[in-house]
């Protein structure tokens, strides 16, 4: 008889890395019992809100915020697992996100405009296993091993304004690369899941996310024509970094549940960002490396078979670091050079998990 872990989707903050991740279980462990179902289902919503802009630590957000970028990013995705005997089990996720950008910096024309993307996002599919059956009624692990599809529209393209005698001259040009819907990249994840009963109303759990991604450079143009002075765009081709990279991402998550009766308040910390340097691959290409720490209250409702939920994320620390494009930057110049990154203003997820 298979066995039953409830759990929910999460996803990384935005910018700094780079868009929603499909399929990472933000496992809240609301008990772990048999069952005779064998599909489990997840439809979560999540949305992100970003206009505070960060070099390092330094805090550059603009005062005037349509003077500069804000991103706003809306996904759901379709978590469908099929139980299997000796607790393994497989997963397929598909998000489909509405992602926008707002501002006038992107224009050269510098009047206030939105470009858009739209559509399916990277399709995940991942193999799991539980570990210790012969402690699953308080405790267990569970590793697995996916595979990232490029199913994503990565050069997703919308219309930028950069004639200011012109008002309605308009270049077809991608869009940015924190609002694209994909990496252009196959990638290859593994996590790790526990989780440990302490009592009837108080558990513990833990996460861990990486996503390997060999491929350096996706071919698509990070910056669009006209909006950067000619002699920064020259040095950004000396750097590598006029073209998008594809970057891995982490996440690290732990917390613990507390259980009222079908209530569920959780308390989770979350650590996740984009490394400077990937694991496999080089490391060219425009990325907005950095990560971020934040605490994560949510709630819960139990259902006789199903769950809904809520979570926010509330940042506590957070910096972007320098790019390999950046140090070659920092050389040539003789100037220290850092890439700039958004960071979540508004962030939270809500969703719906059952089994049948």
């Amino acid at each position: 008889m298979p066995l039953l872990f409830l759990g929910q989707t999460g996803r990384s903050q935005g910018c700094i890395a780079i868009r929603n991740l499909a399929g990472f279980g933000q496992f809240a462990q609301l008990g772990y019992a048999q069952t005779k179902d064998k599909w489990m289902m997840d439809v979560d919503n999540r949305y992100f809100a970003a206009h505070t802009v960060l070099f390092g630590r330094t805090n550059e957000t603009p005062a005037d915020l349509s003077s500069g970028v804000s991103l706003h990013e809306w996904t759901t995705n379709f978590e469908i697992t099929r139980l299997l005997p000796n607790d393994w089990s497989i997963t397929l996720d598909v998000p489909v996100s509405s992602n926008e950008t707002l501002g006038k910096l992107e224009h050269a024309q510098l009047y206030y405009h939105v470009t858009h993307a739209f559509g399916l996002g990277d399709i995940r599919f991942s193999v799991n296993k539980w570990l210790l059956t012969k402690v699953s009624n308080r405790g267990n692990i569970q590793v697995g091993l996916g595979i990232k599809f490029p199913t994503g529209n990565y050069h997703s393209e919308d219309y930028f304004y950069e004639d200011p005698n012109n008002p309605a001259a308009a270049t077809l040009a991608p869009v940015n690369v924190a609002v694209q819907l994909g990496d252009g990249g196959t990638g290859f994840t593994t996590q790790i899941n526990g989780f440990y009963i302490l009592s009837s109303a108080v558990n513990l759990f833990g996460n861990f996310f990486y996503l390997i991604s060999p491929r350096d450079q996706n071919g698509v143009q990070a910056w669009v024509p006209g909006s950067i002075p000619p002699s920064f765009f020259a040095l950004q081709q000396q750097t590598t970094a006029d073209v998008n990279s594809v970057p891995d991402n982490y996440t690290m998550r732990g917390g613990a549940n507390f259980t009222f009766d079908k209530l569920v308040a959780t308390t989770a910390l979350r650590y996740e960002g984009v490394p400077a340097h990937d694991l496999f691959g080089q490391n060219d290409g425009e990325r907005k490396a950095g990560h971020i720490f934040s605490a994560e209250p949510g709630l819960q409702y139990k259902f006789k078979k199903s769950l809904l939920y809520a979570f926010v994320t509330i940042p506590v620390d957070r910096e972007t670091i320098q790019t390999v494009p950046d140090q070659r930057a920092t050389k040539i110049t003789g100037t220290y050079m850092i890439t700039g990154g958004h960071f979540a203003n508004t962030l939270f997820f809500v969703g719906y998990s059952f089994t049948f």
